[in-house]
C-alpha cells in the first residue's frame, strides 16, 4: 500500500465518522422536543378586582355537568328480578292529536319573568274520585277524539315491544279461525272468514264481552286479570285462539282509560303428577301474548285444584279489582279421592263427595279473596254456578260441544276403549295366517301314453264342462304349462265368475275349481311359480303389487295373501301384515289424542308378542284450506312407524274439517305396501262419512286393494265405516263421544 492510498483512506473514516456524529446529533434533538411537550407546569394566573370601582366584570360561564348514567342493554336488564310495579301504568290512553294551523312565532332567548319567584299562597283540597261512578267535566276532557287502540300496532304496545323479532319472535301453532260447534252465528254468507259473521272471531267475541262485564262492574279504576289456562291436549287451538284475541280486551280497557295487569296460571296432569304454572302481573299485553303461544301442552287437567291454587301463588294489587278468566273444554275435576269408602258406614256418617267439597272451597275461597271468576268453558252446573256467585261472567267455549268429546287420558279411564285395540290386534293375529279362500279338486287325469300337449288338455277340460278363451289356451302361459311340470296355471273365467287352477305332474294334471272372489282383482291367464317340492306356489299380481300362495292342502288348494319368492318358508312360519292406521285429524278429534295414543301403543305392543311380522303406517287426513294447519289433506307416513314416531306425529295441533272417503281414494295409493303382506286398515273417526268421493269409490279401493278393514267410528248403519267393515269382513266399533251429526270444520 502506497502512501496515497493510506491518505485516501483516513480521509474516507473521517468522512464516515463525521456523518454518524450528526445523525447521532439530530436523534438526541428530535427525543428532547418530543419530550418536552408531554411536560406539564402548573400556572396561576391571578387577577386584583377593585370591587369599589364599577367596570363590568366578565364572568366565564361553564357549561353544565351531565351525569354519567350507565347505559342500560339487553344483556344488562335480561337477568334482573322481575317484578310487579304498584306504580306502574299501562298507560291506556291511545291519542292522536291534532297539530296548531297557527303559525308560532316565539323568541327563543332564555328569560326570567320577574315574577318566577312571587308565588301566591295556594290551598288545595283534593278527594279521590272514581271515574265509572262521576263524570268528568266538559271543561276538562280532551278535545281529541280517543279511539278503542289499534291492538299491537298502537303507540304503548310499539313502546313497550311487540315481539316481531329477535328473541321474543312469536310463532304461529297452525290455528285455524274456527267456530262453535252447532248452527253457526250467521247464514253461511260471510265475507270470507268461514263463520259467515263479516269477519267476526267467536273467541274476540267472548274476550270482548268478558272486558265489558269487568268494566261495568267494577269498583276501582285498576283491574288484575288472571287467567287460568287449561293446558291438556285439547286446548291447543283454543290457547291459541285466546292469544291472538288478547288486545281484543285490552282494548276495550284503553277505551275507558282502565288501568290493568295481566298475569296467567297454567295447569295439566302429566306423568309425574300435577303440574300448575304461574307467571307475574304485567301491564303488558304482548310477553302474555308470547307465553301463552309457547306453553306445554300435554295431560289431563283438574280445574278446581288450579282454581284453588292459584289464589296462594297469584300476588294481587291491593289497590285493584281482582279478576280471574277460566279457560277449559272440560269438566272441572279434582285429583282428590275418597280414602276409604267404607268409612262412612262404620261411623254413620255421610261423607261429602270429594268433587264438591272442591267446588264449595273454591268458592268460598273465591268469595273470601274477593275475586270475580269469569268462566270461558264447558257447559256445565258448576262453571255457570262459580261464575253467577262470585260476580263473574260464564260464557261457552267457542268450538265446543254439550256433550265432552274428549276421552281421559291414563289408562284407568280408558279400560273399554283399550280393550278394543286389543281384539282387533288379536283378529289381526288370526286373520295374518288365514286363507282367503280354497279352490277344490274338480278332477284330475293321466294321460296313458305319457305326453302331454295343450290340445289334450284343452279335451280333458271340454269333458270336464270347462270352456276356455282361445286366446287363453293359445298364450305363452299355456306353451310354459306344456314345458315345464313345476308351475300352476290360474285362469279366472270372469263370464260364469269361476276361478281354476291347473297343476301338472309329468303326465298327471289336476284341476282345481272356486267362486271368483268379487274383491280379487287380478288378471285372467297368468302362471303361479313353484316354491317348495310341489306343494307351494307364489302368484304376484304386478298392478296391485301383491303376492299370493297357493299351498295345497290334501284335496284342497289354499290361497293366502303374501309370501316371498324364493324362500323355503312353509304354511307354519310367521305371517306378514302391514297395518294402515287412518286417522281422522279435525278438531273434534283433539281431545281424543291422547287416549288413541294409548290404544295405538297397546295395539303395538300385543303385536309384538304374537308370532307374527308386522308394519305400521299413518296417514292423517283433515281439510284447513281456510287457515295454517299441520295436517290439510292426506299426510301419509310411510311404513315402518314404532311407537315413539307415532306419538311425535299425535303432538301436531289438531283442527279443520275431516273427508274420510277423500283420505281413502287419495290416501291409500300413496301408500308402500308390501306384496308378501296382508294388509289391515285402522279407521279412527268420530263423524259421520263425507268426501268428495262416493263411499261405492271407496269400497271399491279397499276391495281392490285386498283389504281388510277395522273401524271405530260413528254408528250409523247406512254409513261407509260401518259398510266397509262388513265388506271386508273386518270389525267396527263405536268411537266414544262420537258427534251426533256433522259438524262444518270440527
Amino acid at each position: 500500500m502506497n502512501r496515497f492510498e493510506k491518505k485516501q483512506r483516513s480521509l474516507n473514516a473521517c468522512l464516515i465518522a463525521g456523518i454518524l456524529h450528526v445523525c447521532f446529533a439530530i436523534l438526541l434533538t428530535l427525543f428532547y422536543y418530543t419530550h418536552l411537550s408531554y411536560e406539564i407546569h402548573d400556572v396561576v394566573d391571578m387577577e386584583f378586582i377593585d370591587m369599589d370601582k364599577d367596570v363590568k366584570q366578565r364572568i366565564l360561564k361553564r357549561p353544565p355537568k351531565k351525569p354519567l348514567t350507565q347505559k342500560q342493554t339487553k344483556e344488562f336488564s335480561e337477568f334482573r328480578p322481575k317484578f310487579a310495579d304498584l306504580s306502574a301504568s299501562s298507560n291506556p290512553i291511545d291519542e292522536t292529536v291534532k297539530p296548531s294551523d297557527e303559525i308560532l312565532m316565539h323568541n327563543a332567548t332564555e328569560t326570567v319573568s320577574p315574577t318566577a319567584t312571587e308565588l301566591p299562597d295556594v290551598t288545595t283540597q283534593a278527594r279521590l274520585l272514581n271515574s265509572n261512578a262521576t263524570s268528568i267535566a266538559k271543561s276538562v276532557q280532551s278535545p281529541f277524539e280517543i279511539t278503542s287502540g289499534k291492538g299491537v300496532e298502537s303507540l304503548r304496545q310499539r313502546v313497550k315491544g311487540n315481539g316481531d323479532g329477535g328473541f321474543h319472535r312469536l310463532e304461529s301453532k297452525g290455528t285455524a279461525d274456527i267456530g262453535s260447534i252447532g248452527e253457526g252465528l250467521g247464514d253461511g254468507n260471510g265475507d270470507g272468514d268461514g263463520n259467515g259473521n263479516g269477519g267476526t272471531n267467536p273467541f274476540g267475541e267472548a274476550l270482548k264481552q268478558i272486558a265489558d262485564h269487568i268494566i261495568s262492574t267494577r269498583e276501582l279504576d285498576k283491574v288484575n286479570v288472571v287467567f287460568v289456562l287449561d293446558t291438556s291436549q285439547s286446548m291447543q287451538d283454543n290457547i291459541q285462539q285466546v292469544a291472538d284475541n288478547l288486545f281484543t280486551m285490552t282494548d276495550a280497557f284503553d277505551l275507558v282509560n282502565l288501568e290493568y295487569h295481566l298475569g296467567m296460571t297454567e295447569f295439566s296432569v302429566r306423568r309425574d303428577g300435577q303440574e300448575i304454572k304461574t307467571r307475574a302481573l304485567l301491564p303488558d299485553v304482548s310477553t302474555l301474548r308470547r307465553r301463552m303461544k309457547n306453553v306445554k301442552l300435554s295431560g289431563d287437567e283438574n280445574a278446581l285444584d288450579a282454581l284453588l291454587q292459584t289464589f296462594d301463588l297469584i300476588e294481587f294489587h291491593a289497590d285493584a279489582d281482582r279478576h280471574l278468566i277460566l279457560v277449559t273444554d272440560e269438566q272441572a275435576t279434582t285429583s282428590m279421592r275418597q280414602e276409604n269408602p267404607n268409612e262412612q258406614a262404620t261411623t254413620n256418617m255421610r261423607q261429602e263427595n270429594p268433587k264438591k267439597m272442591m267446588q264449595t272451597k273454591v268458592i268460598d275461597r273465591a268469595q273470601f279473596e274477593e275475586v270475580r271468576v269469569n268462566v270461558l268453558g264447558h257447559y256445565e252446573p258448576f262453571q255457570q254456578t262459580l261464575a253467577e256467585t262470585t260476580g263473574g261472567t260464564w260464557q261457552e267455549i267457542p268450538g265446543s260441544v254439550r256433550s265432552a268429546t274428549a276421552l281421559p287420558s291414563n289408562r284407568v279411564g280408558n279400560q273399554k276403549f283399550l280393550k278394543v285395540f286389543r281384539e282387533i290386534a288379536v283378529d289381526i293375529r288370526k286373520s295374518g295366517g288365514k286363507s282367503l279362500f280354497s279352490l277344490h279338486t274338480k278332477f284330475t287325469t293321466i294321460f296313458l301314453d305319457g305326453m302331454f300337449n295343450i290340445e289334450k288338455l284343452k279335451q280333458e277340460l271340454f269333458n270336464n264342462g270347462i270352456v276356455l278363451k282361445d286366446h287363453i289356451i293359445q298364450s305363452e302361459n299355456a306353451e310354459i304349462l306344456q314345458n315345464v311340470d313345476s308351475d300352476l296355471w290360474i285362469i279366472i273365467d270372469h263370464a260364469n265368475g269361476l276361478l281354476y287352477a291347473i297343476r301338472r305332474e309329468k303326465n298327471k294334471i289336476t284341476v282345481y275349481e272356486a267362486n271368483y272372489p268379487e274383491h280379487w282383482n287380478i288378471g285372467e291367464d297368468l302362471i303361479a311359480r313353484k316354491q317348495q317340492s310341489g306343494t307351494r306356489w307364489v302368484l304376484y299380481d304386478q298392478p296391485n303389487r301383491q303376492n299370493y300362495t297357493f299351498i295345497k292342502d290334501k284335496d284342497l288348494l289354499a290361497v293366502h295373501i303374501g309370501g316371498q319368492p324364493g324362500t323355503a318358508s312353509n304354511a307354519s312360519s310367521e305371517p306378514v301384515v302391514d297395518i294402515v292406521v287412518m286417522l281422522d285429524y279435525s278438531r273434534s278429534m283433539g281431545g281424543k289424542s291422547q287416549a288413541i295414543m294409548l290404544g295405538l301403543s297397546t295395539l303395538i305392543g300385543r303385536l309384538s308378542i304374537f308370532p307374527l311380522k308386522y308394519r305400521v303406517g299413518l296417514i292423517r287426513f283433515a281439510e284447513a284450506k281456510d287457515a295454517i294447519k299441520a295436517v290439510d289433506g292426506e299426510i301419509v307416513s310411510q311404513m315402518p312407524l314404532n311407537e315413539v314416531v307415532i306419538e311425535q306425529l299425535l303432538a301436531d295441533p289438531f283442527g279443520g274439517d275431516e273427508h274420510l272417503t277423500n283420505a281413502i281414494v287419495d290416501g291409500l295409493p300413496k301408500i308402500r305396501f308390501s306384496p308378501y303382506a296382508k294388509r289391515f286398515l285402522l279407521i279412527l273417526t268420530d263423524e259421520p262419512t263425507k268426501g268428495k268421493y262416493t263411499a261405492e269409490q271407496a269400497l271399491n279401493l279397499c276391495r281392490s286393494y285386498g283389504i281388510k278393514a277395522y273401524v271405530i267410528g260413528h254408528p250409523n248403519p247406512d254409513d261407509l265405516q260401518t259398510k266397509l267393515a262388513n265388506e271386508t269382513k273386518g270389525l267396527f266399533y263405536t268411537m266414544p263421544n262420537h258427534l251426533e251429526k256433522d259438524y262444518p270444520n270440527q
